[in-house]
């Protein structure tokens, strides 16, 4: 077994799962005695982004239901200060003995949530809106990795219609990444290469493009796509205006504030699906660095490029954005990002002449 996360709610605390209602394990334990409702914290690997779930029905042994928590995302500062970035409830109404695990993205755009009362895996962002579900296995469950390990891939295993599968998630997109295993007892997981037994659905590589295609995004493209966007409106054409993307959503979200559109909502959701509730993914240092960890080499490398084209100064990685990021501020005329503190010392060694 995986050695246990470090962890800590009050008294325990948890780098990247929680679990509660049952003995603190990786991974679903069966046959436990329940601890019943718990109050608990989870946080991401990095510690910037924690959620909070709190029972508003009470905590311990006794507490069999029905449950009712709320649950906080907040980023957390350097000094230790919080921000909170959203707070929402959710109940399941049953006496079920019950168990939760919470896993919380690096990128604050939320976590994913798996519970044994309810067969989805989903992705919530801070609000409580369903960005993404993983769904369609008789079982499924997050677990995560060994002590001291970058928790941005999970192992995500099932009983599937193949049988026990076992494949990795990437949390902070909810990507399906492969490969898959199947689970067999008497023997290591093997490597399934026959792609018509998937237990699990894979990203498919269009919605990686794009992907690609939302990262390179500018808002100048935008303004050209304008015009063609509001006659997809008008056609109601709503796959011509998922391929749009960026250059559709913000026209979409003002049609759907003053008309109801079952269609545009479903593009709205589609969108928001694809991108797990990244705001301005194309100019989010918090994801573009994250990016350059993702398993895929072409969005690593798109990550980098528009980095690279973001940050005329300093070096494109997690380590020196996070050091600067309080000083970097967003140029809207020029797109990029400008590091304030390095202009005010230039303007002490170069002071303009008095007049």
């Amino acid at each position: 077994m995986n050695p246990l996360p470090k962890f800590s709610t009050g008294i325990f605390s948890f780098s990247a799962i929680v679990l509660v209602g049952v003995g603190f394990s990786p991974s679903r334990s069966f046959g436990q005695c329940c601890f019943g409702a718990q109050n608990s914290v989870a946080e991401s690997h990095d510690g910037r982004f924690r959620v909070e779930a709190t029972s508003l029905t009470g905590t311990g042994h006794h507490i069999h239901g029905p449950y009712k928590f709320r649950f906080h995302t907040l980023r957390v500062g350097p000094n230790g200060k919080t921000k909170e970035l959203g707070v929402f409830e959710r109940k399941w109404a049953t006496d079920r003995h019950f168990q939760m695990s919470i896993f919380v993205s690096p990128t604050g755009n939320g976590f994913a949530l798996s519970t044994s009362l309810e067969r989805p895996i989903h992705f919530l962002a801070p609000d409580g809106i369903v960005l993404a579900t993983i769904d369609g296995q008789k079982s499924a469950e997050i677990s995560c990795g060994r002590r001291g390990h970058p928790a941005l891939e999970f192992t995500l295993r099932g009983r599937t219609r193949f049988g026990m599968r076992s494949t990795k998630l990437w949390l902070p997109l909810f990507h399906v990444t492969g490969p898959e295993s199947e689970w067999t007892y008497d023997r290591p997981p093997r490597v399934i290469t026959d792609k018509a037994n998937l237990g699990f659905d894979p990203v498919p590589p269009k919605e990686i493009s794009w992907l690609m295609q939302m990262l390179q995004w500018r808002p100048e493209l935008g303004s050209r796509e304008a015009i063609r966007a509001k006659e997809l409106i008008a056609k109601k054409d709503e796959a011509g205006l998922i391929n749009l993307g960026f250059s559709a959503l913000s026209l979409v979200e003002e049609t759907l504030a003053t008309t109801a559109r079952p269609d545009l909502r479903r593009v709205q959701s589609e969108i928001n699906r694809r991108l797990c509730g990244h705001r301005n993914a194309w100019r989010n240092l918090n994801l573009l660095v994250t990016l350059l960890q993702h398993p895929n080499k072409e969005l690593q490398d798109c990550a980098l490029n528009n980095l690279q084209a973001l940050l005329p100064e300093g070096k494109p990685n997690a380590e020196w954005i996070n050091e600067n990021q309080r000083h970097l501020h967003w140029d809207s005329k020029r797109n990029i990002y400008f590091h304030q503190l390095s202009i005010e010392t230039q303007g002490e060694q170069n002071p303009e002449p008095n007049l």
